[in-house]
């Protein structure tokens, strides 16, 4: 073995005996998956208005869904009333309108119009829908 190939292996030796003192970047999907409480049986993310910086979140739990309003750069909004319903999401449509996003949120028989104002990225509007 040749001085240089010695030096080499003895570097890499010196490496891989620090490598376990790095921190380890964690994978946040499975640091996610892993703080999951036993109640919740799925989320599903749905995509809000295209350009509107909008997505919806549905925690389905053994009784009940949960509501979330994510907008960009804010934390997650939820939507109290729904969880409330003791209801199932059946389906969620948004568009957007000159004051921000509507969506048509469907729980059980009923369709619920979600109102989201642009200049109050916190508050909202919940009710049975008006047709």
């Amino acid at each position: 073995m040749t001085p240089r190939l010695a030096l080499a292996i003895a570097g890499l030796a010196v490496s891989l005996a620090a490598l376990p003192a790095l921190p380890v970047r964690a994978d946040p999907v499975s640091d996610l998956v892993a703080a999951l409480p036993a109640e919740l049986q799925g989320l599903t993310r749905l995509p809000g208005p295209e350009g509107s910086g909008t997505a919806f979140v549905v925690a389905r739990e053994a009784q009940r869904d949960r509501l979330f309003v994510l907008r960009e750069g804010k934390a997650p909004v939820e939507v109290s009333e729904a969880g409330e319903l003791a209801a199932r999401v059946a389906g969620l449509r948004s568009e957007t309108d000159p004051h921000g996003v509507v969506a048509f949120v469907d729980m059980g028989d009923t369709t619920y119009e979600l109102f989201l104002e642009n200049d109050d990225t916190a508050g909202y509007l919940f009710q049975p829908a008006s047709n």
